[in-house]
C-alpha cells in the first residue's frame, strides 16, 4: 500500500516538528507502507498578497487580528494546488499531519487520514500565536477545522484532550476520531530499574527551550522555597539560558539532538535525574515528558491541554491547577520528598506507561491497524 505523505520537509529531516515527523515516517516504513514525500503547497507572491491583502481587510474592519494560519482564501487555495499535485503520483491514502488548512477543500478518491496533537479551535487564546483574533476570524476557523475534520475518512490526536474536543465541539462521528500517543524522539533504555539515591542530591530537570510559557520561572521559585527549607536539591536547566546565578542551579543553554554528542549529554542528563519540572502555561503533547517517561522520570507539571493523557496525577508525576504557584508546588513536591518511596513508585509507574503507550513502536502498530481498518479496495 502506498502512503501519500504531505510534509513540509523531506522526511527523513529529524529536526521537523523536534523530530516528530520522522519518527512517524520511520514507523510508517517499519510497518511495511510504501511511503511517497508530498512537499507542502507554496503560494506564489501574487497568493501570498491576496492573503495578505485579505488578513488587512479583516483586521481593518474588525480592529482584531486575523488568523493567517487557518483562513478561507488560504485553504481554497492550497487545496486546489495540493489537488494537482496530488494527480501527478499513485497512491493509496493521503497522510496530512498537521496542515488543515490544506485539505479542508480538498477533494480527492483516496481517503484522507489527518494527524494533529490538538484542535486548531481549542488553540484560540490558549497559544499565543492564536490569540487576540477578532469573532468573525474565530467563527471562520471554527467552521473550516470542522468541515476538514468531518471530510476526513480518520482524524488522529495525540490525547483525549484533543480527540474528545473533535467528538463534542465538533459532532465528528467517533468512528473517525483515534487517540494515538506520541513517543520519545530519542533512544531511552532497553530496559528500567529503579537505582537512583535518594539520600543524596535530589535533581530537577527543567527541560525545554521556552523558559516563558513553560514557566521556568515558576519551577525555580518553587525549587527555591524547598532550598531555603534545608532540602538537598540541584536544579538543572536545559534548552534556554535564564539570568540565575546560584550554585545550586546547572543550566546548559542549548543541546542539538541533532548532535549524537549533545544528544548522548541530553540522555545522562535524564538518567541522572530524578524528576523532570516543567509547570507549563500551555502544552498540547509535550514529547519531553514522554522522554522523562521512558526514563522512569516522574514529571512535575500541570493539569493543561493535553498533558495528562502523558502524566497520570499521583501515579506518573504530579499535575496542579494552572493557577498554582510556587508555594503550592513547593508543598506538593514537600510531601514527595518526604515519602521517598513515592519516587520510587512513580518512577516504576512512569517508565511502564512509556512501554505501554508512550512509545513509538505502539504508534506504528496502531497505525498499521488504524489502515487496514479503512478496509481500502
Amino acid at each position: 500500500m502506498k502512503i501519500a505523505f504531505y510534509s513540509s520537509h523531506p522526511l527523513d529531516d529529524k529536526r521537523n516538528w523536534s523530530g516528530t515527523m520522522y519518527k512517524m515516517y520511520e514507523q510508517v516504513l517499519s510497518q511495511g507502507f510504501e511511503v511517497i514525500w508530498v512537499k507542502k503547497i507554496e503560494f506564489s507572491e501574487n497568493e501570498q498578497q491576496r492573503v495578505k491583502n485579505r488578513e488587512n481587510f479583516f483586521k481593518r474592519i474588525f480592529r482584531r487580528g486575523y488568523n493567517s494560519h487557518v483562513n478561507y482564501l488560504k485553504a481554497r487555495l492550497a487545496a486546489n494546488k495540493l489537488k494537482q499535485e496530488l494527480s501527478k503520483i499513485d497512491f493509496d491514502v493521503l497522510f496530512v499531519p498537521t496542515f488543515l488548512n490544506d485539505i479542508t477543500f480538498l477533494n480527492i478518491k483516496q481517503p484522507i487520514i489527518y494527524l494533529n496533537d490538538a484542535n486548531v479551535g481549542q488553540l484560540l487564546n490558549y497559544y499565543p500565536y492564536y490569540s487576540g483574533f477578532g469573532w468573525f476570524s474565530k467563527k471562520e476557523t471554527k467552521w473550516l477545522e470542522r468541515k476538514a475534520l468531518k471530510n476526513n475518512a480518520m482524524n488522529v490526536f495525540s490525547s483525549e484532550w484533543a480527540a474528545d474536543y473533535a467528538v463534542k465541539h465538533y459532532k465528528i462521528d467517533p468512528k473517525k476520531v483515534e487517540v494515538l500517543k506520541f513517543g520519545a524522539n530519542l533512544i531511552t533504555p532497553d530496559s528500567y530499574t529503579f537505582s537512583k539515591s535518594l539520600e543524596e542530591e535530589i535533581v530537577f530537570l527543567f527541560l525545554a527551550v521556552d523558559w516563558k510559557r513553560k514557566r521556568g520561572q515558576l519551577a525555580y521559585e518553587s525549587l527555591e522555597i524547598l532550598k531555603n527549607k534545608g532540602y538537598n536539591i540541584r536544579f538543572l536547566i536545559i534548552g534556554c539560558n535564564p539570568e540565575i546565578q546560584e550554585n545550586w542551579v546547572e543550566i546548559i543553554p542549548f543541546l542539538n539532538k541533532n548532535n549524537p554528542e549533545e544528544l548522548t549529554i541530553i540522555q545522562e542528563k535524564l538518567s541522572g535525574s530524578h524528576f523532570l519540572f516543567v509547570p507549563t502555561l500551555a502544552d498540547c503533547t509535550p514529547i519531553a515528558f514522554c522522554e522523562a517517561a521512558g526514563y522512569g522520570l516522574p514529571v512535575i507539571s500541570t493539569d493543561t491541554g493535553g498533558v495528562s493523557a502523558h502524566v497520570e496525577n499521583e501515579k506518573t508525576g504530579v499535575l496542579l491547577p494552572s493557577k498554582a504557584q510556587a508555594h503550592d508546588y513547593a508543598s506538593a513536591i514537600q510531601i514527595i520528598l518526604s515519602h521517598p518511596q513515592l519516587i520510587k513508585e512513580y518512577s516504576i509507574k512512569a517508565r511502564k506507561k512509556y512501554e505501554t503507550e508512550l512509545n513509538w513502536d505502539v504508534w506504528g502498530k496502531r497505525f498499521k491497524d488504524l489502515i487496514n481498518n479503512l478496509n481500502i479496495q
